[in-house]
């Protein structure tokens, strides 16, 4: 490997002269709005993106344990795309990103430059490899997904195939007859985002030894069953004008629907198109608005917008007051903006999710969302995006949509087969969870930690302000970054803003410096 100072010389010229990424680039975030069945959010967040020079890219399979337990079981294919353009031999570093709760196909363009695994491979000259996780894309054991062939898709056994995989796979590009750039012989670093950003610092908590690094961005690794503390970033980051005439909206909502007039709530659902919902139903679709933040807070701008001119021509929000408008302004404008999209598409299918069960259970649906609402069921993770237990004023979204809208979904979409069912169905908590990775508490070693300062998620990582005891504190051994404004997992395309420049260096040279770590425990061992 290069020395530290040179590594970071070239690493800082690359960042101030990289020209910025196309929007045409990538693609959109993962993020649906469900019409029937199914959860209304779902997936990391991590941004698609295209690789520039396909030539470089390799591919192949792993036969992969299915049952990490008990291997008689049998193995499928999981497959995994790699960029060893960079990689200087046997010994030097192998960078594993797993994107999560995808297909990997829209995820190749992370072994390039632009983004930060392919960085690290360039600037360490190591080999990057992208894994498909278990049951996404083309990496799926089982025909059909029920409660019976989804119990192999789970946190240990999805941190068991990072661990075999580093382990035994024989790498095409790797020459040498004996695993000379697996992970007892090299030094391995597995990165992730979000769901799989928890799952790299998880795999340090729970099976350390085989990965010597970890790079985990915006990781969720509370979790969490009543996450109303999700709103908290999005409201304080709206323009005040448009976050007071939401929190006004969702007030008047509250106040109807907690009267027990139900005529005066039918004619306040009928403003929004949606008067045939009931309440829990109600409020969930009049949240899809708030909800884009993740995904394209640009969208969400654009509903502020449209709040603030009533046809959203003016791209400035700030042109009204801090107060906004005032609730008799804000409600019809609101409701119209509602009725005219989620109104459209419950008239077309049927959004009450207590009368419309038939769509839940969707056996053969194999594109990935139900696979992802089996993880939010069976861990369990819980992370319902819902309002708080009471509405006071301060929230964004109703306090009718509580856990139990989501939780209660799980039996609908999971139903017994075979004897098995969903662990949330059988009685496994989120803070059973968190008692076997310790979340918020867990000891890690030689974890980077990154997240957005804007970012909806970051209650459920270490920056948590509702956290005991508050955000975790940096430490050398797991430092902490922070990109002011930024969004979730903000730091895995490189862009050409100073703040998160600023932090990918600092990051570069963390990781350089455990990278030289490993040379020096390694040098004397006869084994390295």
């Amino acid at each position: 490997m290069r020395p530290l100072t040179t590594i970071l010389l070239a690493t800082v010229h690359l960042l101030l002269g990289q020209v910025p990424i196309s929007s045409a680039a990538w693609l959109e975030p993962r993020h649906h709005l469900t019409n029937r069945g199914g959860f209304a959010k779902m997936g990391s967040g991590i941004k698609a993106v295209v690789h520039p020079h396909p030539q470089l890219v390799g591919s192949d399979t792993f036969d992969q344990l299915l049952d990490h337990h008990n291997p008689s079981k049998g193995t499928f294919k999981q497959r995994y795309f790699w960029d060893a353009s960079s990689w200087a031999g046997p010994g030097s570093p192998v960078f594993l990103f797993n994107p999560g709760e995808d297909s990997a196909d829209g995820y190749v363009g992370y072994l390039d430059n632009h983004t930060l695994p392919g960085l690290y491979a360039d600037t360490f000259q190591g080999a990057v490899i992208v894994i498909e996780h278990r049951y996404w894309g083309k990496s799926i054991p089982f025909d059909t997904l029920t409660a019976e062939t989804l119990q192999y898709l789970d946190v240990p056994q999805s941190i068991m195939d990072m661990t075999h995989f580093a382990k035994t796979v024989q790498l095409s590009f790797d020459k040498s007859d004996d695993g000379d750039a697996n992970s007892e012989k090299a030094p391995w670093v597995l990165i992730g985002g979000s769901y799989s950003g928890a799952l790299a610092a998880w795999t340090q908590k729970l099976s350390p030894g085989v990965f010597w690094a970890y790079h985990a961005t915006s990781a969720v690794i509370e979790a969490v069953h009543d996450f109303h503390t999700y709103f908290a970033p999005i409201e304080a980051a709206l323009p005040r004008n448009c976050s007071a005439d939401v929190r006004a909206v969702v007030a008047h909502v509250d106040r109807v629907l907690d009267s027990g007039n139900s005529t005066t709530a039918r004619q306040l659902k009928r403003m929004f198109g949606l008067e045939h919902l009931r309440h829990d139903d109600f409020a969930e679709q009049i949240t899809t608005p708030i909800w884009k933040w993740q995904g394209d807070h640009r969208a969400v701008f654009d509903f502020c917008d449209y709040m603030q001119s009533d046809d959203g021509r003016i791209k400035n929000v700030n042109l009204t007051s801090d107060r906004g408008l005032g609730l008799e302004k804000a409600l019809p404008l609101y409701a119209k903006f509602v009725n005219s999209t989620r109104g459209e598409v419950c008239r077309q299918f049927n959004c009450d999710s207590h009368s419309n069960t038939r769509g839940f259970n969707t056996p053969t649906d194999l594109s990935g969302r139900r696979q992802w609402d089996w993880m939010l069921c069976h861990n369990p993770f819980g992370w319902w995006q819902v309002g708080p237990p009471e509405s006071d004023g301060t929230n964004i979204v109703s306090s009718h949509m509580r856990p139990e809208h989501f939780s209660r979904q799980c039996a609908l979409m999971f139903p017994t087969t075979g004897g098995f069912n969903s662990g949330s169905v059988r009685g496994f908590t989120e803070s059973m969870l968190n008692a076997w990775t310790a979340g918020w508490d867990a000891d890690f070693e030689r974890v980077i930690f990154c997240n957005g300062g804007d970012d909806p998620w970051n209650s459920a990582t270490v920056t948590s302000e509702f956290r005991p005891g508050g955000p975790r504190r940096s430490t050398d051994k797991a430092p902490v970054f922070v990109i002011p404004g930024g969004i979730h997992v903000p730091d895995l395309i490189i862009d050409d803003t100073p703040s998160e420049m600023l932090v990918v260096a600092q990051e570069l040279e963390v990781m350089g410096r455990w990278l030289e770590e490993w040379v020096v425990e390694h040098s004397r061992d006869p084994l390295g």
